[in-house]
């Protein structure tokens, strides 16, 4: 399904990031699984090499521009291509807005919107020169819904302009054949979303689930394959919402 392609990750080392990479290796691809954290960063790409993928580790922060451009000169470097790009790398925020200060806005805005902003100009310069790629920007369904329990309005915020520069990129890249996607999650269980939950807010999140159950991970994978593969060569602009149900247009 993605034989020959080389794709990046970002937030790889963990929860979605890694599910999205070891399904992208399992399908053939050469990922890039680029994260803050080197040790556990290692660890991860280790385990999935251990299972056979063809992946490589790419110590970035995604709020640093420095980062990003010698990343992604880096793997232009070594491979000569790249066909996909994931921006999954972000925070979750919990702070009420009336609770919030400035700088908890610029921590949340850089996290999820400046650094989906950098990956995708930095390697939109070799799609642009290749005449090929595919983004996948990973928003959320707390970008349809204002948050509530599914997040607060700064991250609502964040995650509604990852959509709304989701759309912009697919109409300013396609005359270079560069499609632009969004995933946009529900409640997934990952280490950052389940630690330090409330118990009673936990089962509240489920009520709310038509299919009654948390997502996990895995359940993001398929779609993610999709957004980067051939298969979706006449998909770009499309918020595709992965929520149990949650959240329908």
């Amino acid at each position: 399904m993605l034989k020959g392609k080389v794709i990046i990750i970002t937030g790889a080392s963990q929860g979605l990031g890694y599910a999205m990479a070891k399904g992208c290796a399992e399908n053939g691809a050469t990922v890039i699984m680029a994260a803050r954290t080197k040790d556990k960063l290692d660890a991860a790409v280790n385990e999935l090499k251990c299972q056979g993928g063809h992946c490589f580790a790419k110590q970035m922060d995604v709020t640093k521009w420095e980062d990003v451009e010698r990343v992604v000169n880096e793997v232009v470097a070594e491979f000569g291509h790249i066909d996909g790009l994931v921006n999954n790398a972000g925070l979750t925020s919990k702070i009420k807005f009336l609770d919030s200060s400035i700088e908890d806005y610029d921590t949340v805005m850089n996290a999820n919107l400046k650094s989906t902003y950098m990956c995708c100009r930095k390697v939109c310069e070799q799609m642009a020169k290749q005449k090929s790629g595919s983004i996948v920007n990973i928003s959320s369904v707390a970008a349809e819904t204002g948050g509530g329990l599914l997040g607060t309005s700064l991250y609502a915020s964040a995650k509604g302009g990852v959509i709304s520069m989701t759309k912009g990129l697919a109409r300013e890249l396609a005359q270079y054949c560069i499609r632009v996607n969004t995933l946009a999650p529900g409640c997934i269980d990952t280490p950052a979303t389940t630690v330090g939950r409330d118990p009673e807010q936990y089962q509240a999140s489920i009520k709310k689930i038509l299919l009654q159950r948390r997502g996990r991970p895995d359940d993001v994978v398929a779609s993610t394959l999709l957004l980067l593969s051939d298969a979706s060569s006449f998909i770009t602009g499309t918020t595709l919402d992965v929520n149990g149900g949650v959240y329908m247009r």
